[in-house]
């Protein structure tokens, strides 16, 4: 699956607010951000990755076995 460049406009967008919107750190795992964007878990991922490689994410600690993302200061 690939996902283009408006939908990754669109997607970065919703992942930008939702983290954002996080209570203290803003740290939360990529399983609780695709329910919280309306995505699935392997699409988050991806986007994810890319807004990593775009800088604007970084992964942020494990909590149980999973990798954790918040915003780039």
């Amino acid at each position: 699956m690939t996902i283009d460049d408006a939908e990754y406009n669109e997607l970065k967008e919703k992942v930008t607010a939702y983290l954002s919107s996080l209570e203290g750190k803003g740290v939360d795992t990529t399983v609780n951000i695709a329910k919280g964007i309306g995505v699935k878990r392997k699409e988050c991922s991806k986007i994810l990755n890319r807004m990593e490689m775009d800088g604007l994410v970084q992964p942020a600690g494990v909590m149980a076995g999973v990798a954790g993302y918040k915003l780039k200061e």
